[in-house]
């Protein structure tokens, strides 16, 4: 008896850690980085290593910047902070280290082909190409990639693979790679439930996730945004999604809505790291699309784990 009330006990706690809501607040840390170089413009990806110290920055033009030394988004304006600046042949939309395997993996975009690829730098010559696909749409690759504690890797496309790319689509496709280093690795999937954007004109209605965090080794955090240009404005969403085991869908609750919890206008969203090894502290950064106007810019906003 003693044994079956220790079992639901366990079970009882696991219930909770896993059903747990996850929620943001804004305590008024957002700042538009000033050029410290010419080259750091589009930047679409984000990797925080807290454990170094490194910030990685990559852009959708090749570009890859290492900030070291950084204790608020403001050092991010100080050059002297900058330690590395490298060229690389990648249109980055995404990037991720491995701490347990020491490899970065990163989301590749070009005009027709899309790309996931790893290697023990993200300049690597050797480096190893995990899934490779046409363009699904018009400027909508693989976007958001995600990597749990465990080593699994998340891999989710802007707007959905071939096929899934219509306003009257409703769900779209996760890729979960439960050991993406294997010789073959196998893929799971996974539907999530994305928001069209209606309001939107031309490609822009299909809506775009423009990243994806690991939580834990369960859940992850997607980043939802729009672009309505009647408007000339930007809404963001940012949901807690949850796996279904059973049926290989995703459950997604809102964590934290720009459109109301974000004083101001918030710009093109489009990369996201932890901070801090505890999770608690998330930067999220804009590509600026090397322009400069109320919703391209340079722009970090920090969020509070409640």
């Amino acid at each position: 008896m003693r044994r079956l009330y220790l079992l639901a006990c366990l079970l009882f706690t696991v219930s909770i850690t896993h059903g747990q809501r996850l929620q943001f607040t804004f305590e008024g840390d957002s700042v538009t980085i000033p050029l410290v170089r010419d080259s750091l413009r589009g930047i679409s990806g984000l990797e925080i290593i807290p454990a170094t110290g490194e910030w990685h920055l990559v852009s959708d033009r090749g570009w890859h910047f290492t900030f070291t030394n950084i204790r608020t988004i403001r050092d991010l304006g100080d050059s002297s902070r900058l330690k590395l600046v490298q060229k690389t042949p990648f249109w980055f939309e995404g990037v991720r280290y491995d701490v347990k395997s020491g490899n970065y993996f990163w989301a590749d975009e070009h005009e027709f082909v899309t790309s996931i690829q790893y290697g023990k730098t993200i300049r690597d010559s050797a480096s190893q190409v995990l899934l490779r696909i046409p363009l699904p749409g018009p400027n909508k690759g693989l976007e958001g990639i995600a990597l749990t504690p465990s080593g699994t890797l998340w891999v989710a496309p802007e707007a959905g693979w071939e096929g899934e790319t219509r306003m009257n689509q409703d769900t779209i496709t996760f890729f979960r790679y439960p050991s993406p280093l294997a010789v073959d690795p196998a893929i799971e999937r996974y539907k999530y439930p994305i928001n069209r954007c209606a309001f939107a004109q031309g490609e822009e209605r299909l809506g775009g996730i423009s990243e994806i965090l690991a939580v834990d080794n369960n859940r992850i955090l997607v980043l939802e945004r729009c672009y309505d240009a009647s408007q000339k404005r930007v809404t963001a969403n940012l949901y807690l999604a949850t796996p279904d085991e059973m049926t290989h869908t995703l459950r997604k609750e809102l964590a934290f809505d720009f459109n109301s919890q974000f004083p101001g206008a918030v710009c093109n969203l489009e990369a996201m790291a932890w901070a801090d090894e505890q999770k608690q502290t998330l930067v999220l950064m804009a590509d600026d699309n090397f322009h400069r106007n109320k919703t391209l810019r340079n722009q970090v906003i920090v969020l509070k784990r409640r």
